[in-house]
């Protein structure tokens, strides 16, 4: 119930945040439009100003005068239909920019009014309306029919550096958002981690729980088993035996992990005969394998089949893996173990006919604390550090894991030790 209503809780925040950024794109975008507006209007009245005092200088009596023509977002031209004077246009262009605080760069082109011709032109940058001079000024007067057109080649970049106090909103926003949304995740990972934690925790717990009570059960009845039934106390006493090596394995297994994520290990590299190694494995995991009536064939063929590690831990790989067949092996378990020459070095390889593993499962095996779906059997048992404990070690040893796998068929891991 509770994670019901956390993921709820998550899912309409996450709704909330997206609503917010979309109110801030659109607001973002408004602002932009508004201030677009303002600055076409101010260049608007300009250039009706400049037309206006031309007419004027010539003592032209035309009483209404041509609208401007925005003929881009950045481009306004101006039909004036009337000889231009240079010195007079450069003039009057300063003067009213000036006036309507436009003081962004821009290109001035004069055009002969019929052809459409380019007169003369020139560019003006930023903050040059009052102290730089036109470069057109000395050239000789034309006496065509002009219009003129004034293009602002960073008109956007200055629209957006106007809305100063929107940016700095909207980068205070994306902030906080941003600041929001990895807690959410980190919270999401903490809690996933607490579940975690928790499952491993009742695992270990029941984990420890049978081989503690077969041990106390087994020394009860040794207590009172009489020194005559020998065959009675061994058999209890290999209860006994087994039951601690189960514990031992399970206690290594937890503090080895630990270590490891710490960079604590510190291995202790030899040259190993890998066939002695998986030999002496063997035989101690085939006792366990007797109750069940398993089997385990042997494939052993590289040759050389040697490799340079620390034996223990190569040892607790291979038990670990043979531990997985046994578990993961309904009745009667067949495992078969090989190696033989790679390319890149030795593959060893331990191969189960049990349940097999779901192909969207393979990739999350080798996580801390994972445990693959076992369906409707509940027996097997497990903290999900077994194969994380494996790849680490491998990986150690510069070599890697591989997993290949089908339901119902079974499963093979492969060792690559690679030459160094």
């Amino acid at each position: 119930m509770k994670s019901k209503v956390y993921r709820i809780l998550i899912v309409t925040t996450l709704t909330a945040l997206a609503g917010l950024l979309a109110m801030q794109v659109y607001w973002f975008v408004r602002a932009y439009n508004i201030q677009e507006e303002e600055f076409d209007k101010r260049v608007n009245l300009a250039l009706r100003n400049v037309a206006d005092q031309l007419l004027l200088l010539q003592r032209d009596s035309a009483t209404r005068i041509r609208p401007v023509q925005q003929t881009a977002s950045n481009v306004y031209f101006v039909e004036l239909d009337r000889t231009i004077v240079y010195n007079a246009l450069d003039s009057l262009l300063r003067s009213e920019f000036k006036k309507h605080e436009i003081y962004t760069s821009f290109q001035l082109a004069v055009y002969e009014h019929q052809s459409d011709r380019l007169l003369f032109g020139d560019f003006y940058r930023r903050g040059i309306l009052t102290d730089a001079k036109a470069t057109c000024l000395g050239r000789e007067p034309v006496t065509a029919r002009m219009d003129f057109s004034i293009t602002f080649p960073e008109k956007r970049a200055d629209v957006v550096g106007a809305m100063k106090f929107w940016i700095m909103m909207a980068g205070v926003f994306l902030f906080i958002l941003a600041v929001f949304g990895y807690m959410v995740i980190d919270l999401s990972r903490q809690k996933k981690l607490a579940e975690i934690k928790a499952d491993f925790i009742n695992n270990m717990t029941h984990e420890l729980q049978t081989p503690i009570a077969n041990i106390g059960m087994a020394s009860e009845v040794l207590r009172t088993v009489t020194p005559t039934d020998r065959k009675k106390a061994m058999r209890y006493a290999d209860i006994i035996h087994e039951e601690n090596q189960r514990l031992k394995f399970h206690v290594e297994q937890v503090l080895q992990t630990a270590q490891l994520e710490q960079g604590k290990v510190k291995l202790d590299k030899k040259e190993v005969n890998i066939h002695e190694l998986i030999n002496t494995v063997l035989a101690t995991f085939e006792l366990r394998l007797q109750s069940r009536k398993g089997v385990i064939v042997k494939h052993l063929e590289a040759s050389p089949a040697s490799v340079t590690g620390d034996p223990i831990h190569l040892s607790n790989v291979l038990y670990n893996l043979l531990d997985n067949a046994d578990k993961y092996s309904p009745v009667n378990p067949e495992i078969t173990v090989t190696t033989q020459n790679h390319d890149q070095g030795i593959l060893i390889s331990v191969a189960d006919k049990g349940m097999g593993i779901n192909r969207e499962v393979q990739k999350y095996i080798f996580d801390r604390f994972y445990r693959a779906p076992t369906g409707n059997r509940h027996d097997i048992k497990g903290f999900g550090l077994g194969l994380t404990y494996v790849q680490s070690i491998m990986q150690a040893h510069n070599g890697r894991i591989m997993v290949s796998s089908e339901e119902n068929k079974g499963s093979r891991f492969d060792l690559l030790f690679q030459n160094v």
